[in-house]
């Protein structure tokens, strides 16, 4: 659509006989890139950026070491364990700080050439990219004290921002593939995690989730109404919050309290 838009525009004003500045040409120039670069479905360069932080991140918890030791020798509980399990504060953060940089930069990049916002585009601003991310943070703040799922605050919060529903869930399913990627491999150094018991889990997860896109998908194409995603986010989140509640519960009731990470 973007596309086609630019396009039209210089073909408006080529049939108007209208000369054009060279301040125009590089504007329209400006604004077709612009669109092009959104019209691509697969953001390829956001993908390799995402997964180079995983790396990273992955490479801490993997130096820290766990129960069974660090491959470099660095002991459980010392100072040094927990200064490497803090590097992974400047890492996200200052990928945080250079994404809010870029799109500051693009937000006044279309600002500057007219670009026109179409439904479920986000303004990025000096606010937006402050305010949206800290709310992520904290959602992976408890999915990591309590083992929820951080899909569960981003669905709802993209849908509040604005984005079309489908591609809410879209979106927070990829940012999911690699935070829970995280946490799976962290609970394996701790020795957490039993292989059997995640194999299992990850396996009927898989199943479940494929089963549901397809349902979910000829649901919306029969009902035509996208809002039966935001439906499904709200009896997620709402059974979610059930079932955390009831667990905590349980396991205070059992007796289950706090225990040294190593």
């Amino acid at each position: 659509y973007h596309v086609l838009r630019g396009v039209s525009a210089a073909a408006a004003a080529a049939a108007t006989g209208t000369p054009a500045s060279s301040a125009d040409l590089q504007s329209l120039n400006e604004l077709e890139s612009i669109q092009k670069s959104e019209a691509r479905s697969i953001q390829t360069e956001k993908i390799f950026g995402i997964a180079a932080i995983f790396v990273a991140v992955m490479a801490v918890t993997i130096l820290k070491g766990g129960k069974d030791g660090s491959p470099v020798g660095i002991i459980c509980g010392s100072a040094t364990y927990w200064l490497v399990t803090a590097a992974t504060i400047p890492i996200t953060l200052g990928a945080s700080l250079a994404v809010r940089h870029h799109l500051i930069r693009l937000g006044s990049r279309k600002e500057a050439v007219g670009y026109e916002y179409i439904k479920g585009d986000v303004r990025w601003d000096e606010w937006t990219t402050i305010k949206y991310p800290s709310i992520c943070a904290v959602a992976g703040l408890f999915a990591g004290m309590f083992g929820i799922g951080g899909g569960i605050v981003k669905g709802p919060l993209m849908v509040e921002m604005g984005i079309l529903p489908e591609v809410a869930v879209a979106t927070s399913s990829t940012m999911i593939f690699f935070t829970t990627g995280a946490a799976t491999i962290s609970f394996l150094v701790f020795g957490s995690l039993p292989l059997a018991h995640g194999a299992a889990f990850f396996s009927v997860g898989l199943a479940a989730a494929l089963m549901g896109q397809m349902v979910l998908r000829n649901v919306i194409k029969q009902l035509e109404r996208p809002s039966c995603i935001i439906y499904g986010i709200g009896l997620i989140l709402g059974f979610s919050a059930i079932m955390m509640t009831w667990s905590s519960i349980v396991s205070i009731m059992d007796g289950a309290g706090a225990h040294s990470v190593c």
